[in-house]
């Protein structure tokens, strides 16, 4: 069974978006192949700036060619608007629960977008599709949930939502949209 990836509207709009991007650059660089890559050479020894050039050029159309064929496993998804459960959007503290007496806690805000780098708020963004957003997406407050990574099998402890004040809010749209 193919893994399904969840995106809301924003985060389909995103990686779409991103295949152009690609998309670009590939022409960009079949361009630069065609006019100057190719005349590094003598024409009697190797060119290896046409070399890598082709290299670059599989590399993106691999890349390309699986994000177009992984469009059809995309499920747009949106906030169900249930307080009780934990959704795209919620900023929320949990407890990683290593043992008994070691936890740490953590504050995340679960995405249905690509997370963005961690914010200086201290908020770490968290993929809906990621083991720990999985584990955390449409759970309750107090709930426990695992997830694994690898080999390895991870417990956590959903604490409570954080509610954010509106300058707080502000601030952090801001750092986000950056």
């Amino acid at each position: 069974m193919k893994e399904q990836i969840k995106l809301n509207k924003q985060g389909y709009e995103e990686y779409l978006h991103e295949i152009e991007k690609k998309e670009k650059q590939l022409a960009e660089l079949r361009m630069y192949k065609g006019k100057d890559a190719i005349y590094q050479g003598d024409n009697w020894h190797d060119n290896p700036t046409l070399y890598q050039a082709e290299l670059q050029e599989k590399s993106l159309m691999l890349e390309i060619s699986e994000m177009k064929r992984r469009l059809k496993d995309i499920k747009i998804v949106e906030n169900l608007g249930n307080e009780e459960l934990i959704d795209i959007g919620d900023i929320v503290k949990v407890d990683m629960i290593f043992s008994e007496n070691d936890r740490e806690e953590i504050i995340l805000i679960l995405v249905a977008t690509s997370p963005k780098s961690d914010l200086d708020s201290g908020i770490k963004e968290v993929s809906i599709n990621s083991p720990i957003g999985s584990a955390v997406y449409h759970k309750k407050i107090g709930e426990i949930a695992t997830y694994k990574v690898q080999d390895r099998t991870f417990t956590i402890q959903i604490k409570e939502k954080v509610i954010m004040e509106l300058n707080q809010e502000d601030e952090f749209s801001k750092k986000r949209n950056k």
